[in-house]
């Protein structure tokens, strides 16, 4: 079987097909063409991928409007009641505008995503010492201030903090008992 060679034109095709749908099959049949022919030329034509992604982000802005459209204009829809359409004095269809809630919230989330699910780029001192909990203490309480974290993100830093220095604590009493324990098995007492 020959392979159709993918001119510039049929290229051009498939990608303004791409922009348009967003769905590589059909625009994949828009060109005349096959899915396995296109992704073979994006894998080895960096020109066409790069194009291919513009495409898809234009086909994804058009999705982006019309959910924009829908969840603030809204969508007329035909009023049904017990079953039936519900009609005007004159006879006609009595339509609704729907608007979608959860369109809404999709979108803001998409633009706005809730504090709790963002990566929080605040950084904690290194932790060695007392001195050091406390001016981690201190930047915690300014990232909060900046607005860098919430207090909930502060309060998870703080405890980061506190089982630190229970470590620290602990380690460093483990290291003087074992400093005694070496004094109390060497000490030699002085005879007289």
């Amino acid at each position: 079987m020959r392979r159709l060679k993918l001119t510039k034109e049929l290229q051009q095709r498939f990608l303004e097909a791409l922009a348009e749908t967003g769905s590589v099959s059909t625009a994949a049949a828009v060109a005349g063409t096959s899915r396995t022919r296109v992704y073979e030329l994006r894998k080895s034509d960096p020109t066409f991928a790069s194009a291919w992604q513009e495409a898809e982000e234009t086909a994804a802005d058009r999705l982006e409007d019309e959910a924009k459209r829908r969840a603030l204009e809204g969508v007329p829809e035909l009023l049904v009641s017990a079953g039936k359409l519900v009609r005007d004095d004159e006879g006609q269809p009595i339509t609704v505008r729907r608007y979608s809630d959860n369109l809404l919230l999709a979108l803001l989330k998409a633009h706005r995503p809730p504090r709790r699910e963002r990566s929080v780029r605040f950084r904690l001192p290194a932790l060695h010492s007392a001195a050091d909990a406390a001016a981690a203490m201190t930047s915690i309480a300014a990232a909060v201030a900046d607005g860098e974290i919430t207090l909930g993100e502060a309060a998870n830093f703080s405890r980061l903090v506190e089982g630190c220095m229970r470590a620290i604590e602990a380690s460093e009493f483990h290291e003087r008992l074992q400093a005694i324990e070496t004094r109390i098995a060497t000490y030699q007492p002085k005879v007289v």
